[in-house]
C-alpha cells in the first residue's frame, strides 16, 4: 500500500492522478495460449485498469503458427523491436523481462518469483538459464519492479542488494470477478464430472515438481490405505501436466482415490472449491499463492505448506488455514485426518476476515498509484 506522508503531498498526489496516462500490459502468452496464473493476472488487470486510464494489453496471437521451443525467443525479439515504436507512457512486462531496447515508455516489471534461483530443479533447464538472465537484466532496466508478496520482495533485495529499494514495490496479486458473485452448483458438479459433494480434497495448479504433488499423493493415499480417511474420499487435482509429472505419473490413478480433471473453466473451479473438504497447496515454493485467496473467497478450508508466501498470507487472515510442516508427511496426514472428519464445522467456523483488498478494481488502483509514482519521478 502506498502512503502519502502530509496533507499537502496527497492533494498533488489527488491532482496529479486526474493527469490522463496510456497503458500497455504486455503478457505474451495470455494471447497465445489457455491463461494460467501469469496470464490471469494479467487479463483481469487490463480489465479493471481500462475504467481508469486507457490500457491496452498486448496482443500476439500470430505466434502460434511458430513451434512452441522458439516462440519465446521470437516473442523476446519482437517485443525488443516494438519497444522502439511503442507511445505508451507504461508498459507493465508481466513475466521477468524488460527489453534492452528503452525507448519512450517507462518500464515496469512483475517478478512473480525467484523460484529459478532458489529452487532449479524443479524447472527444465533452459527455462533457469533463460529466466535467471532475464530477472539480473530487469533489476538493471526497470524503473519499477512490482513483486506479489513482501516474502518475495524481501527475497528479491536480498538477492539484488545494489537495486534501490524504493523502485522494488510488493502489490498483491487478485481475485477474479466471478468468484465475487457465482454460486457453485452441485449438479454441475455430479453431472460434469461425477464426483459427490463434500467427498474429496481439492487441488488447483500446474502438476509439476515445485508444487510438492508427489509427497502430497504419497500422504493422501497413505492416509487412504490405513484407514484414516473415509474409503469414498478422494483427491481431485486441476491443472495441466507440467514439468516433474513424470516424478507421480504412477499415482494418477483412480483406484488409488486421485482424480486428474486437467485445464478447468473459472466456473468449474468455483465449483470445486465451493463442495470441497479442504483446497489443498502443499507447494515447495511459491510467489503468492492466488489459489489460496480464490478458496477464501468461497470460506474453504485450506491446507497449506509451511513456505514463506503461505505464511505470510496465513497471518494476514487470522490464521484460519492448516499448516504442515514441508517433508513431514505425519503432519500432512494429521491435516487430512482432521478435516475428513470436521470439515463441515471448520467451514461453519472460518473466518479470514477482510479479503476485499483482493478485488481486482482495488488492485487496479494500487498498480494505478504505482504508475502515477514512476511518471511523477518519485520512485
Amino acid at each position: 500500500m502506498i502512503e502519502v506522508s502530509s496533507t499537502i503531498n496527497k492533494n498533488v498526489y489527488e491532482f496529479f492522478m486526474n493527469i490522463p496516462i496510456t497503458v500497455l500490459i504486455d503478457e505474451g502468452r495470455s494471447s497465445i495460449g489457455k491463461p494460467t496464473g501469469i496470464g490471469l493476472q494479467a487479463i483481469n488487470l487490463h480489465k479493471h485498469l481500462k475504467k481508469y486510464c486507457n490500457c491496452k494489453i498486448s496482443d500476439y496471437k500470430a505466434m502460434k503458427i511458430l513451434p512452441k521451443g522458439i516462440r519465446k525467443f521470437s516473442l523476446d525479439a519482437l517485443v525488443n523491436i516494438l519497444a522502439l515504436f511503442q507511445k505508451y507512457d507504461i508498459v507493465h512486462y508481466q513475466d521477468n523481462f524488460v527489453p534492452f531496447l528503452k525507448g519512450k515508455s517507462k518500464k515496469i516489471v512483475t517478478v512473480h518469483d525467484l523460484g529459478v534461483f532458489l529452487f532449479p530443479k524443479t524447472v527444465p533447464f533452459i527455462y533457469v538459464r533463460y529466466h535467471q538472465h532475464s530477472i539480473r537484466k530487469v533489476s538493471q532496466r526497470a524503473d519499477c519492479i512490482i513483486n506479489p508478496s513482501e516474502a518475495i520482495r524481501n527475497e528479491f533485495l536480498k538477492m539484488f542488494p545494489n537495486t534501490n529499494p524504493a523502485q522494488v514495490i510488493c502489490c498483491n496479486d487478485g481475485i477474479r470477478d466471478i468468484f465475487w458473485n457465482f454460486k457453485g452448483s452441485e449438479k454441475v458438479l455430479l453431472e460434469k464430472f461425477n464426483i459427490q459433494p463434500y467427498t474429496y480434497f481439492f487441488f488447483l495448479g500446474n502438476l509439476s515438481r515445485r508444487k510438492n504433488l508427489k509427497f502430497t499423493l504419497e500422504a493422501f493415499i497413505e492416509a487412504k490405505s490405513e484407514n484414516l480417511i473415509q474409503k469414498n474420499t478422494i483427491m481431485v487435482l486441476g491443472g495441466q501436466k507440467w514439468w516433474g509429472a513424470s516424478d507421480f505419473k504412477h499415482l494418477l490413478r483412480d483406484e488409488l482415490g486421485i482424480r486428474t480433471l486437467g485445464y478447468l473453466t473459472d466456473e468449474d473451479i468455483v465449483t470445486l472449491y465451493t463442495y470441497s473438504k479442504s483446497f489443498v497447496f502443499p507447494s515447495l515454493y511459491e510467489g503468492f499463492g492466488m489459489p489460496i485467496i480464490e478458496a477464501m473467497s468461497q470460506k474453504t478450508p485450506i491446507i497449506i505448506s509451511n513456505i514463506p508466501t503461505n505464511m505470510e498470507l496465513n497471518s494476514k487472515h487470522n490464521n484460519q488455514m492448516f499448516c504442515f510442516e514441508l517433508n513431514d508427511k505425519l503432519s500432512l496426514i494429521e491435516k487430512f485426518v482432521e478435516l475428513d472428519k470436521n470439515h463441515l464445522s471448520v467451514r461453519e467456523s472460518l473466518n479470514y476476515g477482510d479479503i476485499s483488498m483482493y478485488n481486482f478494481d482495488n488492485i487496479a488502483k494500487e498498480h494505478l498509484k504505482i504508475y502515477y509514482k514512476v511518471l511523477k519521478g518519485t520512485i
